[in-house]
C-alpha cells in the first residue's frame, strides 16, 4: 500500500513538472503546438515531405560514397 501511495505522490509531481514547464514556456512566446496544428498556421496539412527526404537520404548519401549496391 505505501508503495503504491509513493507511486501516485511521484505521478502528481511529474504531471505539476510538466504542467509549469509548459506554462513557463507559453509565457516566454515559445510556441507549444504540434508539427500540421492549426496554432501554426497549418490546419489538417499532413506534413509529407519530411517522410519522403528520409527515404531518399540513404540513396543520396551512397550516391555521393560511392557505395552503392554491389552484385545487383
Amino acid at each position: 500500500m505505501f508503495a503504491i501511495i509513493v507511486a501516485f505522490i511521484l505521478l502528481l509531481a511529474g504531471v505539476g513538472v510538466i504542467y509549469l514547464l509548459l506554462k513557463k514556456m507559453s509565457e516566454d512566446g515559445i510556441d507549444i503546438a504540434a508539427p500540421g496544428s492549426c496554432k501554426r498556421g497549418r490546419c489538417e496539412v499532413p506534413v509529407r515531405q519530411a517522410l519522403e527526404d528520409a527515404g531518399e537520404a540513404p540513396q543520396q548519401f551512397a550516391e555521393e560514397t560511392g557505395q552503392g549496391r554491389r552484385g545487383a
